[in-house]
């Protein structure tokens, strides 16, 4: 896989557009080398947008977090073989969660349903006290306490819901004895480390088999922009009750409010998983596609049996 920038800059900037619209465009270049070459990056890219007509829209919502190419993420460890070659990277993602990038193994996360008023960050949710101090003032319901207790089994559209997701599961690894499936439950859905494809992210393979599984759209576009499979391994900032983190847009992993961030984060995160195993199915995977599914299962703890977040 291409290495994750190391460096990052911004340009913003009100600009004329040419059909004469005047648009405020915030413009992030990447780097390698130096900040100084992710400012000037960052300042070609701008030129070019004007150019182009200004930013196209790629979706219904949260088209921040879904755009047409890479935004900024801090790159927190690079993953690499035995013989040197880069298979892997955790970053750490817009709300502050470390994320496993990876092309070594195919990714596909399966949402049952659209999160809900008390599972939106903080921000979206509360008063002004209450974010500012991370949590809310609502109790933690039932399905937070007990991580076995999310209606996915029980009567209702969530249960049928979950019903009908694990039937198409269960319908894809029969269709595809050649691939290794490990499925695992999180939070809202399930998650699936599919070995064996030899599917690029960006590739229409790698589309056919997400979309089988019915993975979401704008996941299934983020992975062709950033070219990688991606796979939380941490916990969602609120769903802990820690305010999310603010992104390396407005600060830089060397201020103290960022580590004194990561350092909470970091505790608060002590008592949950992000995966809950449920079974694996097919071939073996290669040794590097275990190298990573071992990274990826050392961090959401999918046999803890700890409440999920």
């Amino acid at each position: 896989m291409e290495p994750i920038p190391r460096h990052w800059a911004a340009v913003r900037e009100v600009r004329s557009l040419p059909d004469g619209r005047e648009l405020d465009l915030t413009v992030h270049g990447s780097s390698d080398d130096s900040p100084e070459d992710a400012q000037r990056d960052a300042r070609e890219r701008l030129e070019r947008l004007v150019a182009a007509g200004g930013p196209r829209p790629v979706g219904h919502h949260d088209q921040e977090y879904y755009p047409d190419r890479r935004l900024p993420e801090e790159l927190l460890q690079e993953v690499r073989s035995p013989e040197g070659e880069l298979i892997g990277a955790i970053t750490r993602n817009r709300y502050g969660a470390a994320v496993l990038n990876t092309d070594a193994v195919l990714v596909s996360d399966v949402d049952l349903v659209e999160e809900t008023g008390r599972d939106r960050p903080p921000s979206a949710r509360v008063g002004l006290l209450s974010r500012l101090f991370g949590s809310g003032s609502e109790s933690a319901p039932d399905d937070e306490r007990d991580p076995d207790s999310f209606g996915l089994q029980g009567p209702g559209p969530r249960g049928e819901h979950h019903g009908r997701t694990v039937a198409q599961i269960d319908d894809f690894i029969r269709r595809h004895p050649e691939l290794g499936v490990r499925t695992y439950r999180t939070r809202n859905g399930f998650r699936l480390l599919i070995t064996g494809s030899g599917a690029a992210p960006g590739s229409d393979r790698a589309r056919e088999l997400m979309g089988e599984v019915r993975s979401d759209e704008l996941y299934m576009l983020l992975c062709r922009v950033h070219d990688t499979f991606r796979a939380r391994l941490t916990p969602k900032p609120w769903r802990i009750h820690v305010e999310p983190f603010r992104d390396l847009g407005s600060r830089t992993a060397a201020d103290d409010i960022h580590r004194q961030w990561v350092e909470h984060y970091r505790a608060a995160s002590a008592d949950v998983a992000v995966c809950r195993l449920l079974g694996a199915t097919g071939p073996a995977p290669t040794a590097l596609e275990q190298q990573i599914i071992d990274l990826h299962d050392r961090a959401v703890r999918p046999e803890s049996g700890l409440r999920l977040a």
